[in-house]
C-alpha cells in the first residue's frame, strides 16, 4: 500500500512541476523571418553586440518577425551614441517605441570596434503572457532604422 501511495505522490508531483527556460535566440537564427531589404548582419559586427553581430533595416517596409510559445520574451540590443531606434510590437499590438540610444550616465565601451558603445542587454520586454504562441514584430523606428540583435 505504502508504494502505491508513494507512486501517485510521484506522479502528482512531477505533473505539477513546470521549468520555466530562457532561450536565446540571435539575429541569424532562421525562426525570425525577415521582409523588405535588411543589410548583411557581416556589415554590424562589434563584441557589443549578442553573438558579435546584429541585422539593420533602413527600409520604410521592413520587418522582422520572431514566433515562439511561452510566458515572457526579451527584445536584446546594444546601444548607440546616436539616435537609434526601433517599434517593437508583440501579437499585433500597437507598435511601442524603444529607444536604442545611450542614456547619460549609463556605461560606455569607447574602444569598441563598431557604432556600438554599450554592451548588449534586455532592452524590452513582456512578461506574464499566457503560455501560448505570440508573435513580436520589429518595424522602423522614427530615426529610420530597425535593428535586431536578439530575443530571449
Amino acid at each position: 500500500m505504502i508504494w502505491l501511495i508513494l507512486f501517485f505522490v510521484t506522479l502528482v508531483a512531477q505533473s505539477c512541476a513546470v521549468i520555466l527556460t530562457n532561450w536565446t535566440v540571435d539575429d541569424q537564427d532562421s525562426s525570425i523571418i525577415y521582409s523588405g531589404r535588411w543589410d548583411s548582419p557581416a556589415l554590424h559586427a562589434s563584441p557589443l553586440n549578442y553573438g558579435g553581430y546584429h541585422t539593420l533595416s533602413d527600409d520604410a517596409q521592413g520587418k522582422a518577425v520572431f514566433t515562439f510559445t511561452g510566458v515572457a520574451v526579451y527584445f536584446i540590443s546594444s546601444l548607440w551614441p546616436y539616435v537609434v531606434d526601433s517599434y517593437v510590437s508583440l501579437d499585433g499590438a500597437t507598435p511601442v517605441y524603444v529607444n536604442l540610444t545611450i542614456r547619460p550616465g549609463m556605461p560606455q565601451d569607447l574602444d569598441a570596434i563598431g557604432d556600438e558603445v554599450a554592451l548588449w542587454s534586455e532592452i524590452w520586454k513582456a512578461e506574464n503572457l499566457s503560455n501560448t504562441t505570440h508573435t513580436v514584430t520589429i518595424t522602423r523606428g522614427p530615426s529610420g532604422f530597425a535593428i535586431v540583435d536578439a530575443f530571449r
